[in-house]
């Protein structure tokens, strides 16, 4: 693709960012996304009131009012989706860091065009990111997908990690990426993920969430999420809460529900959690401040040594309180030591000396430095461990939409864009030989 149709300032590309958390858009060039929408959907199922008309149509013998079936109405962003409605249930269209639900997507692209960048899809080009361990079967349907259907002009397609290391101006280090489904330690060297070095474990800020609720429900605090709540009254500290319930509720489902709970459980971590430099010190831990928090319907609880152990099972896994099997989990700083470990013996020093952390769970106070004291340990003595993290908390959840954003405005990458004509002539396996 030629530098004098989309270099310059005549036609900025788009850069598109899915996450299992939220789904960050906007334009190259541009410091921080235009739009950050959760990833989450609202989908709410039609009436049944279509078995009635059958009925009726049946014993009238007019089958011309009979509908077999209605559409689905979907609701995209914050402000949407935390509306109550009756059979309405949350659905998520990423899966373990790759996209399952192709259907949801492509509403979600949609809304992002029509809703947050206001563009028409056939004037810009996009550039994507994409999880390091992401199949060819879903490169080439996404490819496809953005052509055939979206009519962009230009297309490009992006490891989200390398795109993370250009956000900090790096083209090599070792990507620890802290995410909500889980966290992974992917090697990049000279602009390249080193695909064969992955290492992910599915612990990640839902599992904290998670977490979250096991000690509240331990300490029998009850989560009363938002939509419940008509009004409340100021309490003391450690008084029950008074608050008023909203009337006329619709009957909501479960993972609506679940999400809403979520919702605060995220506000918990983000707010009062902490993590010990060193290894957990029991009598240390007693002995530091405690931090209250204020729920929803007016009740607050002061938090002691419980903030400093919870996220603790992020570099100790015997700190997880879970039902299911710790078997195979790794901690952190095991699995930054074995993905260095398993990339080639000449950049191992080159990876430690630029570890970095990014992602939205990598914002729990402490995270960089209890990192750089796990790893010390399991680094090799002669190697010197440098940990870096982005300096604001905004640069380290965007990363990987922040190096999109450099990279697609940059002039030397112009001519790196699949084009159109390039997608009619070799179809959609073109990606796999432009965007490694």
């Amino acid at each position: 693709m030629s530098g004098a149709v989309y270099g310059g300032d005549e036609v900025s590309g788009l850069v598109f960012d899915a996450g299992s958390q939220s789904f960050r858009v906007g334009f190259a060039g541009e410091e921080y996304p235009k739009g950050d929408i959760p990833s989450y959907i609202a989908v709410q199922e039609s009436l049944p009131d279509d078995v009635i008309e059958k009925d009726e149509a049946m014993e009238t013998g007019d089958n011309s009012n009979v509908q077999t079936k209605r559409e689905k109405n979907f609701y995209i962003g914050t402000t949407k989706i935390i509306v109550p409605r009756a059979r309405t249930t949350m659905e998520n269209f990423m899966k373990e860091g790759l996209i399952e639900d192709w259907d949801l997507f492509e509403k979600i692209v949609e809304h992002s065009y029509e809703n947050i960048l206001y563009s028409n899809p056939s004037e810009h080009p996009v550039l994507f990111s994409e999880s390091a361990w992401n199949d060819r079967g879903r490169r080439e349907k996404l490819t496809e997908l953005m052509f055939e259907k979206f009519q962009v002009p230009a297309y490009y397609l992006s490891k989200n990690v390398v795109l993370s290391c250009f956000a900090q101006c790096r083209t090599h280090g070792l990507m620890v990426d802290s995410g909500a489904s889980q966290t992974s330690v992917v090697p990049v060297f000279d602009g390249y993920a080193v695909t064969h070095a992955v290492v992910k474990c599915p612990i990640g800020g839902d599992v904290i969430a998670d977490q979250l609720a096991n000690m509240l429900e331990q300490q029998n605090v009850d989560l009363v999420p938002t939509y419940k709540i008509a009004g409340k009254e100021e309490v003391s500290e450690g008084d029950p809460a008074k608050w008023t319930p909203k009337k006329n509720l619709p009957e909501v489902t479960p993972s609506y529900d679940k999400f809403m709970k979520k919702m605060i459980l995220e506000d918990m971590a983000a707010t009062m959690l902490q993590l010990c430099d060193t290894n957990i010190d029991m009598d240390y831990v007693e002995k530091l401040p405690s931090t209250p928090y204020a729920f929803p319907n007016g009740y607050t609880k002061e938090f002691g040594a419980e903030r400093i152990k919870l996220p603790e099972c992020l570099f100790d896994i015997n700190y997880l309180k879970t039902d299911q099997k710790k078997e195979g989990l790794m901690t952190v700083a095991q699995m930054a030591a074995t993905s260095a470990n398993l990339a080639d013996i000449d950049i191992r020093p080159t990876l430690f000396s630029n570890v970095t952390v990014t992602g939205g769970n990598s914002l729990i106070l402490g995270f960089t430095e209890r990192l750089n004291y796990a790893l010390a340990t399991k680094c090799p003595p002669t190697i010197k461990l440098r940990v870096f993290a982005a300096p604001t908390p905004q640069e380290r959840k965007y990363g990987a939409w922040i190096g999109g954003s450099i990279l697609g405005s940059l002039g030397t990458f112009q001519q790196m864009w699949v084009s159109k004509a390039e997608y009619d002539e070799t179809g959609k396996v073109i990606v796999d030989k432009k965007c490694p």
